[in-house]
């Protein structure tokens, strides 16, 4: 017996836009379902991914009511047809037609509206069915529980379809005849080896071993390599919609992929695509097209934070040549999005593989850094200052010297060293303003800059924070930092400044505090001059412990 649900409505054979238009809309709308449901599955229901493919399905569905006033499909077990026409057909088992067929589902109609408030409902509905076990609800209870508004279905009872009800009376008049019952053999209670042994062609143990090895060889075979390959051969020898269905599910398999942490598999699916793509071999516009919208999808910010996600949930378990071959495919639009992950990032290995992967994408052009550089987003900006330090790209040095007034931090400490890549004149007196910074991170990046760089412009600041009350109460990296980098960048000169702090006393015969005169230890440390030894041997034997730990570490440091 078939059932229907409420104002199912008639086949829309007869609707207007039954051309090979509407019908290549219908199909890519029937096909939207499946994709979107298989990223449902995927993601269970939470992902930019799923949310991508959910939009593009609405905006077709939208766009299909400017043809068909409604759509109506039928259900077959592995086909889903319009107007006699195919419009999707499953090859494996769990497709979606059979996912709807098998629960007695055979005709669908969907009307103007469903894309706004019921195509969510529907797809949770459907993903819901794959987690269910056999004593819980099947798909029509759930379609019949949920209030529908623009959407009706006709269905079959199970065991009803197919099956011939018999005649009134026909059942009284056969003759019943009954079988004599006969006894069950006993069950066999195992199986082994041994009970083939005996048989007349049981394999020998030289085979035994051979086939025992070509099954562990068949279960270790990457079964995703087989099939792209597969699939790539279809790509260069098949006909032009055959290419463009290849293309379509290489677009399909591709977050499935990042989803399940297979970045060497993507890498590899990428890479054979470039291979088809600059072989020479004539493609068709339309799939040249829909290969570029493949690698548009990798410059996509929510692909790219979907990509860190990934990276940084699966740890040491991922490793980095994977990811870096990945990132090697990414296309030029990417830089910015890489840029922001990798400024963002919590990873280590995800910072380091995504800030080589805007680097290759920066070199043939580092000037196109600029424009980055003084991007809004203080990640793009704080990632550009980077790359321009490690291209030495001299121009934009202005650039990044302006960003020492942004009020991100991290944006200041980012031109710093991106400033001390320069070693410009310029770059590295934009660097003295930096040692005044309200942020203490700011200031011990730019005093370590100075020094590495060895500025000797800076010593008269520096020599004038070190009787300073900020300094004085900055912590002990910081101090240490600032006395380091004057005993560097003044020499001989700063003897008799630091010889006063470490072995100097005030009128009233008091010295400096122990950490003081241990950081004025260590400054000596960094000049190579007699005098500074000197200084440093007459506190050798200080009664501070303090003072003669640094004293110590500050001559080993002149020795060597």
């Amino acid at each position: 017996m078939t059932q229907s649900a409420p104002l199912l409505l008639e086949p829309d054979a007869g609707t207007p836009g039954g051309d090979a238009a509407a019908r290549a809309e219908v199909q890519e709308v029937v096909r939207g379902f499946s994709r979107a449901l298989r990223t449902h599955l995927l993601y269970e229901g939470q992902s930019p991914a799923l949310d991508k493919f959910v939009e593009s399905l609405r905006a077709r569905m939208g766009a299909l009511w400017d043809r068909l006033p409604y759509l109506n499909v039928q259900v077959e077990e592995r086909e889903i047809v319009w107007q006699g026409t195919a419009v999707y057909v499953g090859e494996e088992r769990d497709n979606l037609a059979f996912l709807l067929y098998k629960d007695g589902v055979r005709e669908l109609s969907f009307m103007p509206g469903f894309e706004e408030e019921d195509l969510d409902g529907f797809l949770a509905i459907l993903a819901r069915i794959h987690r269910l076990k056999l004593d819980e609800e099947d798909l029509l209870t759930l379609l019949w529980d949920h209030d529908w508004g623009h959407f009706r279905y006709r269905y079959v009872e199970p065991l009803s379809e197919g099956v011939k009800l018999p005649e009134p009376g026909e059942a009284s008049r056969q003759t019943q005849t009954a079988a004599a019952p006969q006894d069950d053999p006993a069950p066999v209670q195992s199986i082994t080896t041994e009970d083939f042994r005996e048989a007349l062609y049981f394999l020998d143990e030289v085979e035994m071993r051979r086939l025992e090895a070509e099954v562990q060889r068949e279960m270790r075979r990457d079964l995703w390599t087989d099939v792209l390959n597969a699939m790539f051969d279809r790509l260069e020898d098949g006909a032009a919609h055959r290419q463009s269905q290849v293309v379509s599910i290489t677009s399909d398999v591709l977050p499935t992929l990042l989803g399940a942490g297979r970045l060497e598999t993507a890498a590899y699916m990428l890479g054979e695509l470039v291979k088809v793509a600059t072989s020479g071999r004539q493609l068709p516009p339309a799939v040249v097209r829909a290969m570029r919208g493949l690698f548009d999808q990798l410059a996509r910010p929510e692909t790219v934070a979907e990509l860190v996600r990934i990276v940084e949930e699966s740890g040491d378990a991922l490793p980095r040549e994977h990811l870096g071959a990945l990132l090697a495919y990414f296309p030029p639009e990417s830089l910015g999005p890489l840029l922001r992950a990798g400024e963002g990032s919590a990873s280590e290995a995800a910072r380091a593989a995504l800030l080589n992967a805007a680097e290759r994408l920066a070199a043939p052009n580092p000037g196109a850094l600029r424009a980055f550089v003084l991007d809004a987003d203080p990640s793009i900006a704080a990632g550009a200052a980077r790359l321009v330090g490690r291209l030495r790209v001299s121009e934009a040095g202005p650039d990044v010297a302006r960003l020492l007034t942004r009020p991100e931090a991290r944006v200041r400490v980012a031109a710093i060293e991106a400033l001390q890549e320069l070693r410009s004149p310029t770059a590295s007196g934009a660097l003295e303003g930096a040692l005044d910074d309200e942020e203490r991170e700011v200031r011990v990046a730019a005093v370590r800059a100075l020094a590495a760089l060895r500025w000797a412009p800076a010593k008269g600041r520096l020599e004038a924070a070190l009787d300073s009350r900020r300094l004085r109460e900055a912590d002990l990296t910081e101090r240490i930092a600032f006395f380091e980098a004057y005993g560097q960048l003044a020499g001989a000169e700063a003897v008799g400044v630091l010889d006063r702090i470490l072995n100097g006393k005030s009128w009233l015969g008091r010295r400096e505090s122990g950490e003081m005169r241990a950081c004025a230890a260590l400054g000596l440390g960094r000049v190579r001059h007699p005098g500074a030894e000197k200084s440093l041997a007459a506190a050798a034997a200080d009664a501070d412990p303090v003072v003669r730990s640094a004293v110590g570490r500050a001559l080993r440091a002149l020795k060597t």
